[in-house]
């Protein structure tokens, strides 16, 4: 099925929910990184998650999760709008650590550190700015704890990334289900329960359900959807934006890079897209009067 994020609102109105088939975002995160399994599963999930949260937000913003841990990875970032556009990089793609529990060890390759969230107006605005403690690493119970925490919202994040033999994405995807004022405590501790003893969202990707599908497993019923969206791996570079942070060199840096190099290239962390100036390009650009 195709990547997309659907939500609705369930128990009368009462609880949010969401959930978001990645499979192919994530693979092509993974190819554009050259991840090995363990940081493919970290930023799959990172980008599901932050997939999952932008689309609470309002659409005048965009979402920024990154992890800062002491473990191999050096760290996870994935930025999101509510519009379906993600993309992530992790610190350390080659990363791969041993099993633990049968499962991809993503807690162990984070560490211990914080979690920043950041929710950025697109038009001028207040940016909001959270930090809190990483809980497990394992992504999915850190983005519980922020919203319980600092948004003071009791919610059930779950995400999931199946590797493939080969290395490649197989299936990937998560769920939200965020209480709204006054939802009843009974409908709470039934949700709660369904999710607790429900699969991992990989397994019901790998199961043939897609975003809706996926909901109906978990809460036992027919959800009405109030929206499907489609979702992508998108970065916001271009060779415009990589010019102007090339002109922020000034004409010095600029006049070195013509003298020393026959020409420069410049790689998107967030999507690996490689921007190549010979040195004409550099001398119309020292020259240009842009800087």
């Amino acid at each position: 099925m195709a990547d997309e994020l659907v939500r609705a609102l369930v128990a009368g109105g009462a609880v949010r929910v969401l959930a978001a088939e990645t499979t192919a975002l994530v693979d092509e995160a993974r190819r554009r990184h050259g991840t090995l399994p363990t940081a493919t599963a970290a930023l799959g999930r990172a980008l599901t998650g932050a997939m999952l949260l932008a689309g609470t937000l309002k659409r005048d913003e965009r979402l920024s999760l990154e992890w800062s841990g002491d473990g191999p990875l050096r760290g996870v970032l994935a930025d999101a709008t509510p519009d379906g556009d993600v993309r992530g990089y992790v610190g350390r793609p080659q990363i791969h650590l041993p099993p633990r529990a049968g499962k991809l060890d993503v807690g162990g390759a984070v560490g211990r550190g914080v979690l920043c969230v950041m929710r950025l107006p697109l038009a001028g605005g207040t940016l909001y700015r959270s930090i809190v403690p990483i809980v497990s690493g394992e992504i999915g119970d850190d983005l519980a704890s922020y919203l319980d925490q600092s948004e003071q919202t009791p919610s059930a994040v779950a995400v999931g990334v199946w590797i493939e033999a080969d290395g490649r994405v197989g299936a990937a995807g998560g769920y939200l289900l965020q209480a709204l004022p006054d939802a009843p405590d009974d409908v709470l501790e039934r949700l709660a329960s369904r999710v607790e003893n429900a699969p991992a969202p990989s397994e019901l990707v790998r199961a043939g359900l897609g975003a809706a599908g996926m909901l109906g497993a978990l809460l036992g019923e027919t959800v009405p959807t109030l929206e499907r969206l489609p979702v992508r791996f998108r970065c916001r570079c271009n060779r415009e934006r990589v010019v102007g942070a090339m002109a922020a060199l000034g004409p010095q840096g600029l006049a070195e890079l013509v003298a020393e190099a026959p020409a420069a290239e410049v790689v998107c962390d967030f999507c690996a897209t490689r921007y190549t100036f010979g040195r004409d390009d550099l001398g119309a650009l020292l020259g240009s009067g842009s800087t």
